[in-house]
């Protein structure tokens, strides 16, 4: 239900927002925009210029933007505020939220993943684990996206590596058989962390964290409370003290020389993954526990200006601003702090296809949320269309006419698995240069792009502006199964389907045409084609690609045992094979892409009728002698345009 104030018989200014293009009174208001393909459009329509705040921020999403975008680098954000008000810039991109009064902050699809940085090999295995086990039950138990609540306006995006909806699936390791670092942990009751900073001059990063309050205050500091508190209760001891957490201040490099040698057992978790450490990527030098949560840098674009109408001068302008007053009531759900605000007010449903699907992000949604489950995408529209569910979750894209998405922020990443150990170091380390190649190159999103409405997030764990820093390997002193690969000339991945019953899965690829077809088939051709040109020799045929097919957990073993080099990067990376989580089993290469469920919504409607806007100008041109055709003049731009905001109108 909508209610509407009179339009003809008060006489009011109303101020409005309008998210598209809205013509009055012979003026056009510019476009909201609110994605990157809204972005890209308004640059290849010639607003070329989006601000950065350094050449490398542009670098870092470069591939996502149009080949005529004008990076403009300014030295800090109220210049940039400034340059996005006033026009100068289409668009910026920020790390946090800008003011939402202001601007309209939208996602860079674009994930950089923390995680706890250790030592690499066995010293720090048990470690690893056990910060394992911790990071597991801060996301099960919701107490990462609490600290996220009770810290605004930091924001976070769960990336998970590992995930099991029952944490004792993901054990703490054996105090009586703890080795290394972990044993050093359980020795002196210390989990010695790097922290950056000086003793002297603790950092404020407000809410991010404030180290110059005790205790602490902020993201990071209430974040690592609920890892120490998880850490002291798997490993108390009578007559012991609990382990605690203990900070080593460092800035310099020799701080990260003293993780890599154990003499500090890992870095704090908001460390960045994706970069390097030296000359190599750190994804080489180091072990990394579960991903913790992904920083996600916003663009943002000038919200609308605001428009007055006065409701004195013709009925034609009063429905105009009745349809606005009609549109500014509707109450939308645009994100899952919204979903969650309108459970606090009253308890609601939202649909999913599976339990599996509702226990993945069940930890991010109000306790008020009543989980609805169905059998098909179809019956799920449907549920959403009548109202029996207030919203749905799916993955991939719900029909756009019919539903407005927003992203769950939950994030499931994609890369090639290999076997673990010596044997795979080379490979995996071409299976980097390749996939960072792929990014830098923009061949992910081409591959996107060709598969409509196929959707991916770039996760970095692996990132450079110049892919020769990330080399393949020497073919003539290359090991194990890079070596088996280079004399065959094939590289063995395990693909999910059976010989005689090829999959078809649309966008995402059909395998039953030749050659196949999709997001997943283009972008391993793009894959095949970087490992072809840098092996590459006279006499000898390019290097391809031979799909194994199979689909049960056979295929899996000959990928641990190396008789199939890797898997498809489509595999999931973050759920168990057997009874461990794979994490602990297998090696990934970079991270390939990210999927994302959306959740969805239905689009708002507003009927026509008797004491509607429609019937209301009916009355006042009656009143006046006017005419009552709505579909010219200002009456007609004003409908014309609130149909293309989102409104659907009967």
């Amino acid at each position: 239900f909508i209610g509407f104030i009179p339009a003809c018989t008060a006489v009011r200014a109303i101020a409005m927002r309008v998210s598209l293009p809205l013509i009055m009174g012979g003026m056009v208001q510019a476009a909201d925009i609110s994605s990157v393909a809204e972005l890209n459009a308004a640059i290849e329509a010639g607003s070329t210029k989006v601000c950065f705040l350094s050449q490398a921020n542009y670098n870092s999403v470069h591939t996502l933007l149009s080949a005529k975008t004008e990076a403009v680098i300014l030295s800090d954000t109220s210049h940039m505020y400034d340059a996005v008000k006033d026009g100068t810039c289409v668009a910026g991109l920020i790390s946090g939220q800008p003011d939402p009064e202001a601007f309209i902050p939208f996602s860079s699809e674009l994930i950089s993943p923390r995680a706890f940085q250790t030592a690499p090999g066995d010293p720090a295995r048990h470690l690893l684990e056990a910060l394992d086990a911790a990071v597991v039950r801060t996301h099960n138990a919701g107490d990462m996206r609490k600290a996220e609540a009770d810290n605004p306006p930091f924001r976070a995006v769960q990336v998970n590596t590992c995930r099991s909806s029952d944490p004792g699936q993901v054990p703490f390791p054996d105090a009586a058989t703890a080795t290394g670092l972990l044993a050093d942990v359980l020795t002196t009751r210390k989990l010695k962390l790097l922290a950056y900073g000086a003793p002297d001059a603790l950092p404020n990063w407000v809410q991010d964290g404030n180290y110059e309050v005790t205790p602490p205050t902020g993201f990071w500091p209430d974040y690592i409370r609920a890892v120490e508190k998880y850490i002291a209760e798997a490993y108390r001891e009578d007559g012991k003290e609990d382990i605690t957490v203990e900070r080593v201040w460092r800035t310099d490099a020799a701080g990260t020389e003293m993780v890599l040698n154990g003499t500090i057992h890992a870095t704090e978790p908001y460390y960045i993954y994706e970069n390097f450490h030296g000359d190599q990527l750190k994804k080489w030098q180091f072990g990394f526990s579960c991903v913790v949560v992904g920083y996600e840098q916003q663009f943002f674009s000038k919200r609308s200006s605001y428009v007055m109408i006065s409701d004195g001068d013709s009925c034609e302008g009063q429905l105009a601003a009745c349809i606005s007053q009609a549109g500014a009531e509707v109450t939308s759900i645009d994100s899952v702090h919204d979903l969650n605000i309108a459970a606090a007010q009253a308890a609601l449903k939202v649909g999913f296809l599976s339990e599996a699907n509702y226990q993945s992000v069940h930890t991010m949604l109000s306790a008020n949320i009543q989980a609805e489950f169905f059998s098909d995408t179809t019956e799920l529209y449907n549920a959403v269309q009548s109202g029996a569910v207030r919203a749905g979750l799916i993955s991939g894209q719900p029909n756009a006419t019919l539903f407005r998405a927003f992203a769950s922020e939950l994030i499931s990443p994609r890369a090639f698995q290999v076997a673990p150990g010596e044997a795979a170091k080379d490979l995996v380390r071409a299976l980097d240069a390749a996939v960072v190649r792929t990014h830098n190159s923009g061949a992910l999103r081409q591959a996107e792009a060709d598969n409509p409405p196929f959707r991916v997030v770039e996760v970095h764990t692996c990132r450079s502006s110049d892919p020769d820093k990330v080399p393949f390997p020497v073919a003539s002193s290359a090991t194990g199964l890079l070596a088996d690969v280079l004399t065959t000339r094939k590289l063995k991945v395990l693909s999910y389907g059976s010989p005689d019953d090829l999959p078809d899965w649309h966008q995402d690829g059909n395998y039953q045409v030749t050659p196949a077809t999709g997001f997943w088939p283009d972008y391993m051709r793009a894959i095949k084609t970087h490992l072809a040109t840098a092996y590459r020799e006279a006499g000898k045929d390019d290097i391809t690609i031979e799909r194994v097919w199979r689909t049960d957990a056979a295929g899996t073993e000959m990928v641990l045992n190396g008789t199939i080099h890797a898997t498809e990067p489509y595999y999931i990376y973050e759920n168990f094979f057997g009874d461990k989580l794979k994490k602990w089993q297998f090696d990934f290469s970079c991270v390939v892409l990210g999927y994302e469920q959306q959740f969805f919504v239905q689009r708002q409607t507003m009927p026509f009728g008797e004491g509607t806007c429609t019937s209301r100008l009916t009355r006042c041109q009656a009143e006046t002698g006017g005419h009552t055709d709505v579909s010219s003049g200002a009456a007609g731009a004003a409908l014309a345009a609130a149909a293309v905001t989102g409104l659907v109108w009967q």
